[in-house]
């Protein structure tokens, strides 16, 4: 039995009856998933694909029985308990065993084991080396885990805190329709979604009533072109793909333009979405931070290519024991390797998220603290970001600058009959009247030609009290201006020739000068017959009368100026991205001295037709991005072109926005930041939220950044450089000396320990001066730092050999136990001068006197030191690492060794 008021599922379930006239719905069971679609492909000219995204419709409409007054309370707690909430599995956090299971297979770990089964599986079967092995992985997945698990669920928390808000329609206990705001994780199917300009469509859901509704698919198809969407299928048409259903909005789209009544069909994991979205991630562009990552593995693994085979030859040769041999390289493999990276890193990230959170800014995606950090140049949208976003009118004259009422009556019949969500520039005229709600203006509505970032402009349709039809525009000046072919002059119209048109012009950019943003109204009547074509949106606003102006102001944000300064100071570049009028966009710069005065020679601003005439791609196109400062009139794609050509260029480069006309910059920047009062759709694509409209936070998010880059590459060159230095050492080692500098055993367990020892570096300082400037990831800077500093902490390694092979005579492989101590002398020396240079090249100052690390950092490198020490010491730990004590000397030789190593 179909619902009541269910007229519109009815004409839906007829649609679909196109496909198959033979199904009945006492027939339909419900359809399996969305999941079976993607295997026929996003354009199959199959039928049965559509057939089948309709019977999936047929199953839903049959089994949710939904009232066009939408769902009651009770029926969306049982479908929430039913269904669960409406969250993809990608943003929930992982179970403390799925974490577990991913740590566990490292070659860290599989060494580790393999050398603790061989200890137990020789004829001599040695249950303490396996015991002591298997506590080294177990210490070592414990702190991975721990670390990892912690971060991964303060990022979920921090992601879950950002609310995404959006329009139902569900039954009041009495019984009647109201609209509510819900948590878009509080959606069910069957609910009555209504989605607005702006809005990112938050489920899979069915069109049931639209007004020229625009819908972008970029993030499912990659076309930037919207598409139109209307409650029509596709019954006819073999080759219309599951992306080109008219009558189907998938979760995370996004709506340009209009607003439309649609029916919830599918929540969470079982939304089409949930199907690509490994492919969705890919599709973004590497960051800053990730292009890091990938150069530095890269290096590792061209160390590990060159140094290994090296070892393993050399050690061979040596030895004459090439099993012994292969083993013991497979040792120097992983020991060249920072196996406790991901950890620090994920803490540092997570750090730093906690920070930036104490500071009204939410991390979604934890790399972008990085990419923060490494800011060199801040595009920022105006509206909203450097002004107040309190737009108020100010004028409304008629085309000869005289104030006239008639003017602003005719924008507030267009802002009144704009359907959805009312956009700044309609709230304005709005809040501004003294007209009666109720007051019907010049007419009825008709129809209306939504507002869209491409043509700048809005329209409605009304028939007035004499059965005409009356189209009302309004839009920015220079758009609107030049569909104008008339001008009212007091009660004439007259044609809009060159000399009125120039004397509009300069009236306009008067207004522009003193900070106004200018709006034209104008009129045009048409015929009955002119509203048969479809697309009312094609022509129809043209020929029109010029009525007058309309003038707002935004003013500036209090602490926008400061802001700017600070970031300046910092070395971060401050660019304007703008759909704005140029002369609005001046005149807020000036005022927040981003400019001083425009030197056209050096191009410093332009606006986006100027920059159309210009090829992408093209030197010159590259040096107008790079020397401009201020872009106005850009359409969301330029502002997407000019953020790639700065990242092409080598910068690092973060958006400031809110609008749906910054989604394109927000996805393409390093590191993308929105405000949580900013639309939807911007919010999704944002790498980080603010929770207020305040520009210093944007300089404490750099500042935590630059702390977070700073301490990660400050364990990589400390961690590699150190590693390559004991590679190096081993190699030469190798070939002088008649047994192994160390055993297998040996190096991995000072490599945890050392690892271990900088656990605590994410909660270490900067130095004020490495915080003045944007860092950034260079992997051929760390190459050089680490073929410097590695061989050169190798200097006190050749120390303790000749100590050994000179002072105590320790030769030849016959004496087992002089081969024990001079592996245990080079185990401590080796563990303390690694740990030491933790407190050495944290900073470019003189250590202790003038840069101190932070307390934790201290307290962990002193334990690591104290127990690597005891160890030798203690017979459980000592007897399977085959260490013995040290001699007495050389504990005083140790000592001058470590300050001969600060002092070098």
């Amino acid at each position: 039995m179909l619902p009541k008021n269910g007229s519109l599922f009815k004409s839906a379930l007829h649609r679909v009856k196109e496909f198959d006239p033979n199904v009945e719905l006492t027939q339909v069971t419900g359809a399996r998933d969305w999941q079976a679609a993607p295997a026929l492909g996003p354009r199959s000219s199959d039928a049965a694909l559509q057939a089948y995204a309709s019977m999936t419709q047929t199953a839903a409409l049959a089994r949710l029985q939904t009232s066009m007054s939408g769902l009651t309370p009770e029926e969306v707690l049982v479908r929430l308990k039913v269904r669960g909430p409406n969250l993809l599995s990608t943003v929930k956090p992982p179970r403390w065993w799925q974490l577990l299971l991913s740590i566990l297979p490292n070659p860290f770990n599989i060494l580790l084991a393999l050398l603790a089964i061989i200890s137990v599986a020789t004829p001599s079967p040695s249950w303490s080396t396996f015991i002591l092995l298997i506590v080294m992985i177990v210490i070592s997945c414990a702190v991975r885990f721990w670390q990892e698990y912690r971060s991964t669920v303060a990022a979920i928390r921090l992601q879950a805190s950002v609310s995404t808000n959006v329009r139902v329609r569900r039954q009041a206990h009495g019984g009647w329709a109201e609209d509510v705001i819900v948590d878009e994780k509080t959606l069910v199917p069957g609910d009555i979604l209504l989605v607005d300009p702006g809005d990112s469509v938050a489920a899979d859901c069915m069109v049931l009533e639209t007004s020229s509704l625009q819908v972008s698919q970029s993030s499912l198809t990659g076309e930037s072109e919207p598409l139109r969407k209307t409650n029509a299928s596709q019954g006819g048409k073999e080759d219309c793909g599951l992306f080109e259903l008219e009558n189907v909005l998938f979760m995370g789209t996004s709506v340009i333009s209009g607003s439309a009544t649609a029916l919830v069909l599918r929540t969470g994991d079982d939304a089409f979405i949930a199907t690509i979205m490994k492919q969705l991630n890919k599709k973004r562009p590497l960051n800053s931070f990730q292009k890091g990552i990938r150069n530095v593995t890269y290096m590792m693994m061209g160390f590990m290519a060159v140094m290994v085979p090296i070892v393993l030859i050399v050690s061979g040769k040596v030895t004459h024991n090439w099993a012994q041999a292969a083993l013991f390289s497979v040792s120097v493999a992983v020991g060249l390797v920072p196996e406790m990276l991901p950890a620090i890193v994920n803490a540092n990230l997570a750090r730093g998220a906690f920070a930036l959170a104490k500071k009204k800014a939410i991390v979604k995606r934890l790399d972008s603290i990085q990419n923060l950090g490494g800011m060199s140049v801040l595009c920022s949208d105006k509206t909203g970001t450097l002004t107040k976003d309190e737009i108020a009118l100010c004028h409304h004259v008629d085309p000869s600058g005289e104030k006239k009422q008639e003017v602003y009556q005719l924008a507030w019949t267009n802002a009144s009959n704009q359907s959805g969500k009312k956009n700044s520039i309609d709230s304005a005229i709005l809040e501004h009247s003294s007209i009666d709600k109720n007051d019907p203006g010049y007419g009825t509505k008709v129809a209306e030609i939504p507002f869209n970032f491409e043509t700048r402009r809005s329209s409605c349709i009304i028939r007035t009290p004499t059965n005409k039809l009356l189209l009302i525009c309004k839009g920015a000046f220079e758009e609107v201006s030049l569909l104008c072919t008339h001008v009212r002059v007091g009660d004439t119209v007259v044609i809009l020739d060159s000399h009125r048109r120039q004397e509009l012009i300069k009236r306009a950019a008067a207004f522009n000068a003193d900070g106004y943003r200018v709006i034209a109204v104008a009129t045009r009547e048409i015929m009955d017959h002119d509203m048969d074509d479809v697309d009312l949106s094609k022509g129809l606003d043209s020929n029109m009368i010029v009525e007058g102006l309309l003038t707002f102001l935004d003013p500036p944000k209090d602490d926008a100026k400061a802001s700017i300064q600070r970031l300046q100071e910092l070395g971060v570049e401050v660019k304007v991205l703008t759909g704005d009028n140029l002369g609005v966009a001046l005149k807020v710069c000036r005022t927040l001295e981003l400019i001083k005065e425009v030197d056209e020679e050096e191009i410093q601003a332009i606006t986006g037709p100027d920059l159309a005439k210009i090829e992408e791609g093209t030197p010159e196109f590259l040096r107008v991005v790079k020397h401009c400062k201020i872009f106005a009139k850009l359409t969301p794609s330029q502002k997407g072109q000019v953020i790639m050509s700065l990242k092409g260029a080598g910068e690092v480069v973060g958006m400031l926005g809110d609008g749906i006309n910054d989604c394109v910059a927000l996805r393409f920047a390093d590191a993308g930041i929105s405000v949580d009062s900013g639309v939807n759709v911007a919010k999704d694509c944002a790498d980080v939220i603010l929770t207020q409209k305040s520009l210093s936070i944007i300089v404490d998010c750099v500042m935590t950044g630059r702390i977070t880059q700073g301490n990660t590459i400050k364990y990589i060159k400390m961690v590699a450089s150190s590693n390559f230095g004991n590679v190096f050492t081993i190699l030469i080692g190798s070939c002088w000396l008649p047994y192994d500098p160390m055993t297998a055993l040996q190096i991995l367990i000072q490599n945890l320990l050392y690892d271990m020892s900088q656990i605590a570096i994410p909660w270490d300082r900067m130095d004020p001066e490495y915080l003045t400037t944007p860092q950034r990831w260079d992997a051929r800077d760390l190459f050089r730092f680490i073929l410097v500093l590695g061989p050169t902490s190798s200097t006190i390694d050749m120390c303790t050999f000749a100590v050994d092979w000179f002072y105590y005579g320790v030769r030849s492989t016959e004496d087992v136990y002089a081969v024990k101590l001079a592996h245990t002398h080079w185990f401590l020396e080796g563990l303390l001068t690694q740990t030491l240079i933790v407190h050495l090249l944290r900073t470019a100052k003189v250590p202790v006197l003038q840069s101190r690390a932070a307390r934790p950092l201290v307290l962990s490198t002193l334990v690591i030191m104290v127990v690597g020490f005891a160890i030798p010491f203690i017979p459980p730990f000592a007897n399977p690492l085959q260490l013995v004590r040290p001699r007495a000397s050389f504990i005083g030789i140790l000592a001058a060794e470590l300050a001969f190593y600060c002092v070098e």
